[in-house]
C-alpha cells in the first residue's frame, strides 16, 4: 500500500493523475482510495459522493487549464487573447485527453447539473475576461456595437465559435481573421 495521503488536495492530485492515464470513463473510488493509501470512509470524509469527487476533480482541472487567464493584463489586442485562450484549452485537452469535450458526459445523473453549472462558472469568467480585453482594445472600432449587438453579445458569439473550433479541432485562422475583419474595419 502507498503512503497515506489524507488531504483533499493529495486525493484531487491522485484523481487528476488517475483521469490523465485512463480517462474518464473507467474513474473509479476504488482504485483512487487504493492509490492514496485510505480507505473509501476516509475519502468519503472529504468528498460524500463518486459524484463529488469527480466533480472537485473537474474543476481542479478547470483551475489548472484556465489559471493563465486570471489576469490578462498583458494583453491590447483582442486577437491575441482569443488566440492564447484557444492555444491554452488545446493544450489543457492534450493533458486531459478527451476533457473538454466529453467530461459533463461523466457525471452520474445526479451530478451532471453541478458538473455544467461549474462549467458554466468557468465559462462565464473567461467570458469577462474576453470583453475586459475587447473594451481596452484601443484599436477597436467604437461605432460596431449597439443595442442590437453589443459588445457582450459579440463576446458570446465568439466563444461559442471558440468552442467549436476546439470541438471540431478547427484551424483558429479563420475566427481571428473574422474578428479582426469585425472589429478593427470600418462599417
Amino acid at each position: 500500500m502507498n503512503k497515506q495521503l489524507t488531504t483533499e488536495a493529495d486525493i484531487l492530485k491522485v484523481s487528476k493523475k488517475y483521469i490523465l492515464q485512463n480517462g474518464f470513463s473507467s474513474f473509479n473510488v476504488r482504485t483512487i482510495t487504493r492509490e492514496c493509501g485510505i480507505s473509501i470512509g476516509t475519502l468519503y470524509n472529504y468528498f460524500p459522493s463518486k459524484t463529488e469527487l469527480v466533480i472537485a476533480t473537474v474543476e481542479s482541472i478547470w483551475k489548472e487549464i484556465f489559471e493563465p487567464f486570471n489576469n490578462l493584463s498583458d494583453f491590447d489586442r483582442f486577437p491575441e487573447v482569443v488566440k492564447c485562450m484557444y492555444e491554452t484549452i488545446e493544450n489543457g485537452n492534450s493533458r486531459y485527453p478527451g476533457f473538454f469535450s466529453i467530461h459533463y458526459l461523466s457525471f452520474a445523473s445526479e451530478g451532471k447539473k453541478e458538473g455544467i453549472e461549474m462549467m458554466n462558472s468557468y465559462f462565464s469568467r473567461l467570458k469577462k475576461n474576453l470583453l475586459v480585453v475587447l473594451r481596452k482594445d484601443t484599436s477597436v472600432n467604437p461605432e460596431i456595437f449597439n443595442d442590437e449587438f453589443s459588445d457582450e453579445k459579440f463576446i458570446d458569439y465568439v466563444f461559442t465559435l471558440l468552442l467549436s473550433s476546439l470541438l471540431n479541432k478547427e484551424d483558429l485562422v479563420p475566427l481571428l481573421t473574422f474578428i479582426s475583419n469585425y472589429i478593427y474595419k470600418s462599417h
